[in-house]
């Protein structure tokens, strides 16, 4: 797989450097090499975004691709999830759903599957019941960089909390600040050319995720972003951009932290792709075979949702230790 065509998913705009100059991988996890030279190149080559929120364990689950631009993210979980399962991608440009529209057929064949398992919907993502998707009628939500073009952040959540089902997964990766933007900055005509005026302060959106209904959520990984242009570094104010991909769980008895209840988690090695270890986030990273200790909301997580038949829960919550500390 020439990596230069995965580099597509790491244009995060003109505003910073090009990824060779940020850390991070060259090229795609190694469980979406093969699928990806499927995709055809006009696909790819036309992808933006701003890292690779393909989640685990979907075959035969329904997934959301939220501003699904020309459908690179929605191809690689229509192969995963398999015949079995659904993809459903969501823009609201009409160009870029018309070259995603156009290379299903083609896709589809390269993928093997008899019958098309993805289908394409304009729509915008503050407002998923205008694009006809019902209450809890999906398994996962993507998203690439899609949630931070919004301004109303806490209704995107909430409908995606809407359309999930109970122990669904929003899986996604946004351009984040470490602090709050001024308003003088969120108004500057180059950062509202480049998309970062929405970027915002990291503690602020884990903020608006549990007020709309997630209580835990988990940074999988974060990615520092250097600024292309010292001007504009100047003129935000020190202000440093990250990379973020994040996982939030719809899970009704979440705590607002993680709490001991003494147990502990074993993962089996059965997820495709993830033989050797499992990283559920930047905390907790399962050896296959080797039981780690894990807190309360961690185990609910890998007990109550798509992941549950890939662990084994050791220990129950009839007992408090107080809070978790790894």
């Amino acid at each position: 797989m020439d990596d230069v065509r995965w580099s597509a998913s790491f244009r995060y705009g003109g505003a910073f450097d090009p990824p060779e100059t940020v850390a991070g991988p060259a090229g795609p996890p190694r469980r979406l090499r093969e699928i990806l030279s499927r995709i055809p190149d006009e696909v790819v080559d036309r992808f933006s975004g701003c890292g690779s929120p393909i989640p685990e364990a979907i075959e035969g689950c329904r997934v959301l691709d939220l501003g699904c631009g020309t459908g690179r993210d929605v191809f690689l979980c229509a192969a995963l999830a398999g015949p079995g399962g659904f993809v459903m991608g969501l823009d609201r440009e009409v160009d870029l759903l018309a070259v995603a529209r156009s290379h299903v057929e083609a896709t589809m064949s390269r993928l093997g599957h008899p019958e098309p398992n993805v289908a394409f919907r304009q729509g915008v993502i503050e407002n998923l019941g205008d694009a006809g998707l019902e209450d809890e009628g999906f398994d996962v939500v993507i998203s690439n960089r899609a949630v931070n073009m919004v301004p109303d952040k806490l209704r995107v959540l909430r409908e995606v909390h809407r359309v999930l089902k109970a122990g669904g997964e929003f899986y996604f990766a946004d351009v984040y600040a470490d602090r709050r933007l001024p308003p003088e900055v969120t108004r500057d005509p180059e950062v509202i050319r480049e998309q970062l005026g929405g970027a915002l302060y990291v503690g602020d959106f884990v903020r608006k995720a549990r007020q709309a209904g997630f209580p835990d959520p988990r940074i999988v990984s974060r990615q520092p972003l250097n600024l292309a242009d010292a001007d504009l570094q100047n003129r935000l104010g020190g202000v440093t951009f990250w990379a973020v991909t994040f996982r939030l769980f719809k899970l009704a008895d979440l705590e607002d932290g993680e709490e001991d209840y003494g147990q502990a988690a074993r993962y089996r090695g059965t997820i495709p792709g993830c033989a050797h270890h499992f990283v559920l986030d930047a905390d907790n990273r399962f050896e296959a075979g080797l039981a780690r200790r894990a807190g309360g909301n961690t185990t609910r997580i890998l007990e109550a949702s798509r992941l549950a038949g890939h662990f084994e829960i050791l220990g129950d919550r009839d007992r408090h230790f107080g809070p978790f500390r790894p």
